[in-house]
């Protein structure tokens, strides 16, 4: 293997962006009359269940803080993903499965960021209008679990490639 060291630290600043996003969706149901959060809402493939997610928030006076976690999601989308793009093709250099594992980040990287920005957006819009939208709800829930995978073969991508370099037999 390469001694050339892999660039891990926008990656480790998206994951701390990515607990102060879990945090804050957490807090939006803090409150006990708030039983449905942002990853309901994420999930929300119709224009009523949106509506009725946004009336819960409003009854539990937790939709300015639901609009600044879409907001804070929009940054940890941003780090994250840039993050998840610098690790994988920091990889590429080092040859072998840590190069395989490094292309493979780096495709995910801007898939998740396509597809996390398209639902947030998509979220935000409705959230901002108070108003849901078949399609926009719709659209925002297929994007969903290809965003969830993405992002677990980004984080598992990079802690194999890094794990693998880290204690693979040095060649001579």
């Amino acid at each position: 293997m390469s001694s050339t060291r892999p660039e891990l630290g926008w990656w480790m600043w998206g994951l701390v962006a990515f607990a102060v996003v879990v945090a804050l969706s957490l807090a939006v149901t803090a409150p006990a009359d708030v039983t449905l959060g942002i990853a309901e809402h994420q999930a929300a493939a119709t224009a009523a269940r949106v509506g009725e997610i946004h009336a819960q928030w409003h009854a539990g006076g937790v939709r300015p803080l639901a609009i600044f976690a879409m907001f804070g999601d929009l940054v940890f989308i941003a780090i994250y993903g840039w993050g998840s793009w610098i690790a994988g093709r920091s990889f590429l250099p080092m040859g072998g499965i840590v190069r395989i594992i490094g292309a493979v980040v780096a495709a995910s990287a801007v898939v998740f960021v396509l597809t996390d920005y398209t639902e947030t957006l998509l979220q935000l819009v409705q959230l901002l209008r108070d108003e849901g939208s078949d399609q926009l709800a719709g659209i925002a829930a297929t994007a969903r679990p290809v965003k969830v995978a993405a992002w677990v073969v980004t984080f598992l991508g990079v802690i194999a490639a890094w794990l693998i370099r880290r204690f693979a037999a040095p060649t001579a």
